[in-house]
């Protein structure tokens, strides 16, 4: 492990600290695979802002973390905190993720929809992630339309309800008959 890299993440919790994270891990493989050693050490301290810098890597870098998408999956439900949850979701939203992984992701994904404790936040990440499968499998569509209603009926959340909207019309606009 890099202890430079362990140590810069646990300088400060701060976006210019972990910005300078991402821009120096950058498209080297070597660094991205120490960064996902950190995120995925669920019992280390510097796990969540480990984490933090690989949605940032993810987002400059298409597709850089598809190797590393098997552990990040396999994680998912391991992750102790909603944001570490929310941030991996975020991951898997930006990452061509192969069908290999619809099933655990969906069934994570409805999991958190369901779930009273879970932040909003992550059931927006999750919503995107079940709505992004719909084409493949619409058989999930009537189950994530009735969570769906229950989840904006119960929280009240704008914000959930505008991505609900953006996420079910963009679906419209593929070509499917979604409503």
């Amino acid at each position: 492990m890099n202890q430079q890299l362990k140590m810069q993440l646990e300088a400060e919790t701060s976006r210019a600290n972990i910005d300078f994270v991402t821009a120096w891990v950058g498209d080297n493989q070597k660094r991205i695979a120490e960064l996902v050693d950190l995120a995925l050490d669920i019992d280390s301290q510097v796990s969540a802002k480990a984490l933090w810098a690989l949605e940032k890597v993810a987002t400059i870098h298409h597709n850089i973390l598809l190797p590393y998408i098997p552990s990040i999956v396999d994680a998912l439900t391991m992750f102790p905190t909603s944001g570490m949850r929310r941030i991996s979701c975020k991951i898997l939203m930006l990452s061509d993720v192969p069908s290999d992984f619809d099933g655990p992701i969906v069934d994570f994904c409805f999991r958190m929809l369901e779930s009273f404790d879970e932040p909003i936040g992550v059931k927006a990440n999750c919503l995107s992630l079940i709505a992004e499968r719909l084409d493949k499998y619409p058989e999930l569509e009537s189950e994530l339309n009735a969570v769906v209603s229950e989840i904006i009926g119960n929280s009240g959340s704008k914000g959930f309800a505008v991505r609900a909207r953006k996420v079910m019309l963009k679906d419209n606009s593929n070509g499917g008959n979604r409503s």
